[in-house]
């Protein structure tokens, strides 16, 4: 199958003063969101130095989005995530995988051909992994209800339904942005939902906002698994 010349009219750009700009931006948007939490019981139910990583919160969602711009004709369906976070002083850190895929349209229009008349391809389906890593602050986190928030960092690694020689089958951008996350828990089991923004460091930008639910389990933390981490 063929690749359109334009595949997802967007291309990587590298500029440092840009590429500090769009970070700052979202790190503005992170910060406000971890200061709509309530701080002062952050601090009334802090927990002790010696709690860092000492507990894991495991968690598995799914999710839609709500609002995307920057990867015209290609249709997301719900993505499968998994999320890791543990408490290091008094915030989080948190690791997180998410699988999506990604429906091609058919006959979209593409460059002109040599001979002037104006072409049109079939897009490849595609699937998308994020691998992110980031930083959170949760409200009163002994609470039956809590507020998370935090901003995330990776990679999103693009693969299309394309033989595996084709030039362009395998692409990889840099993502950021900020999340919000509401949750309950009765005892070591969790609900929760969140909201998350993201962007692709592309030119155009590719931005994304998704709404997500799912369960969380919190488990003591390994004492292999806390020493590395220590």
């Amino acid at each position: 199958m063929p690749m359109p010349t334009r595949l997802i009219g967007c291309e990587r750009w590298y500029s440092p003063a840009r590429l500090f700009a769009e970070v700052r931006q979202l790190l503005f948007t992170a910060l406000t969101l971890v200061c709509l939490v309530p701080v002062t019981t952050v601090h009334a139910q802090e927990a002790p130095s010696d709690a860092s990583f000492s507990s894991l919160r495991i968690a598995v969602s799914s999710g839609t989005l709500l609002q995307q711009s920057g990867m015209p004709g290609w249709s997301p369906g719900s993505d499968l995530r998994l999320s890791v976070d543990t408490r290091y002083g008094r915030g989080w850190i948190r690791l997180d995988v998410s699988y999506r895929a990604w429906q091609g349209a058919d006959d979209v229009p593409d460059v002109i051909d040599q001979s002037g008349n104006p072409a049109t391809v079939d897009l490849p389906d595609a699937q998308t992994t994020d691998i992110l890593a980031g930083v959170g602050f949760s409200s009163a986190p002994r609470a039956p209800v809590s507020v998370h928030a935090g901003l995330l960092l990776g990679n999103r690694f693009m693969l299309f339904d394309l033989p595996s020689t084709a030039p362009g089958r395998l692409e990889s951008e840099m993502i950021v942005g900020p999340w919000l996350r509401l949750g309950g828990a009765i005892g070591r089991l969790g609900m929760f939902t969140e909201v998350r923004v993201l962007r692709v460091l592309t030119r155009p930008r590719w931005d994304s906002v998704g709404l997500s639910a799912g369960l969380a389990w919190t488990i003591q933390t390994p004492v292999w698994i806390r020493w590395i981490l220590q």
